[in-house]
């Protein structure tokens, strides 16, 4: 492992450092009914440290680089856990009183990390687009290589030799048509397609 990514890889366990540690002083003032008081500006460095870990690995799935799952969903987990015991506590016993800015940690992370869920489910879906469109091309390849092969194909031929429907057949032919790769001959049941040697047919 080269130094650039010794040093990438130091995000992940200072995150976790940072928040033990401050989940850690929370509590302390939790426990202690607020005889201990928190140091200020932790919670900014705190989000900061997570905006930074989530838009990491993010731009790292959206340029190709993705690394291996992190379970970056437990600090969202421990956040929210330990929130929901403050609260109940603090509701059943008044002399508990939440830690300053436990809410807006909470509230932030959990923001956080819906982000980064939504940025994972946008790259999936356009990668699965990308995905169809590749096997588009591949039927588009198959249906050439019998033209060239028999000189022609039918409609019926290419539901056949690539397994779809007859309507997306329909589709792929037309498509093909259209930008000039094979040309229609004759109408209805009798068509068949060959391959164009000619320029790309306007549009009728």
């Amino acid at each position: 492992m080269n130094w650039k990514e010794k040093f990438r890889d130091v995000l992940s366990p200072l995150l976790t450092l940072y928040t033990i540690t401050y989940i850690g002083l929370m509590l302390v003032d939790f426990i202690l009914k607020e005889k201990f008081d928190m140091p200020d500006g932790m919670m900014v460095v705190y989000i900061a440290l997570v905006g930074a870990y989530s838009v990491e690995k993010e731009v790292k799935r959206w340029v190709g680089q993705e690394d291996p799952p992190r379970k970056g969903s437990i600090y969202v987990y421990f956040w929210l856990l330990f929130f929901l015991i403050a609260f109940v506590m603090s509701s059943i016993d008044k002399a508990f009183v939440l830690p300053k800015d436990l809410t807006a940690v909470a509230l932030q992370v959990l923001g956080i990390f819906f982000g980064s869920k939504a940025s994972k489910k946008i790259y999936e879906a356009s990668d699965k687009k990308l995905s169809n469109e590749e096997k588009y091309t591949t039927r588009e390849e198959q249906v050439l290589a019998v033209v060239n092969d028999k000189g022609k194909v039918t409609r019926k031929e290419v539901v056949e030799i690539l397994k779809v429907s007859d309507s997306t057949a329909g589709r792929i032919l037309a498509g093909m048509e259209k930008v000039g790769k094979i040309s229609q001959v004759g109408d209805f049941k009798d068509a068949y397609y060959i391959k164009s040697t000619g320029s790309k047919p306007e549009n009728k």
